[in-house]
């Protein structure tokens, strides 16, 4: 069995900069996945939002990657919470045959639920990096994601600045009433 760590945090908080790190500094021969749904970037890049660009395999199911496993040590999921409840059974079978996996997403939606499967992912997860934005509003400790625009009807709205923004505690309760 291989380590599973989670990167989360809010929106802004560099879970995409810090997963990219960690493959980086490896060393190790690594595929890096984000999902189909994730159409912020076009074709196969995952970008930080400093500006940092890694090509990536654009997938549905981690389990489309199995082909490409061959000497590979190490994968990396970037906005996991966005597969569906598969991606739990695929994260077992890779860690089964001695895969290290990386995995950065949203713990919480705008609504501060869980998203996706990123809980019941934290809960297998055998370490979990909790990271921070600066709010928007005060500059102190972001911990939300907060949705500015006023569609509210559904959990998958994929956007970036123009659409959701970091709050600290403080002011996200005082936005969202």
């Amino acid at each position: 069995m291989k380590e599973i760590e989670v990167i989360t945090g809010c929106m802004f908080a560099g879970k995409t900069t810090e997963l990219i790190k960690r493959l980086m500094v490896a060393k190790e021969h690594f595929i890096l996945v984000k999902p189909e749904v994730d159409n912020r970037e076009s074709g196969n890049l995952v970008s930080t939002h400093g500006g940092v660009k890694q090509k990536a395999i654009v997938v549905n199911r981690l389990s489309e990657i199995y082909p490409l496993l061959d000497g590979v040590n190490t994968v990396g999921v970037d906005e996991a919470q966005f597969f569906s409840k598969e991606i739990l059974a695929d994260i077992a079978d890779l860690n089964a045959r001695g895969v290290k996996i990386i995995i950065a997403g949203l713990e919480k939606d705008y609504l501060n639920k869980p998203f996706g499967q990123m809980d019941k992912i934290i809960n297998i997860a055998s370490s979990v990096t909790r990271l921070t934005a600066k709010c928007t509003r005060c500059g102190n400790d972001a911990l939300h994601s907060y949705r500015k625009t006023g569609i509210a009807d559904s959990q998958l709205l994929v956007g970036d600045k123009n659409i959701y923004e970091a709050l600290c505690t403080k002011c996200y309760n005082k936005n969202k009433a």
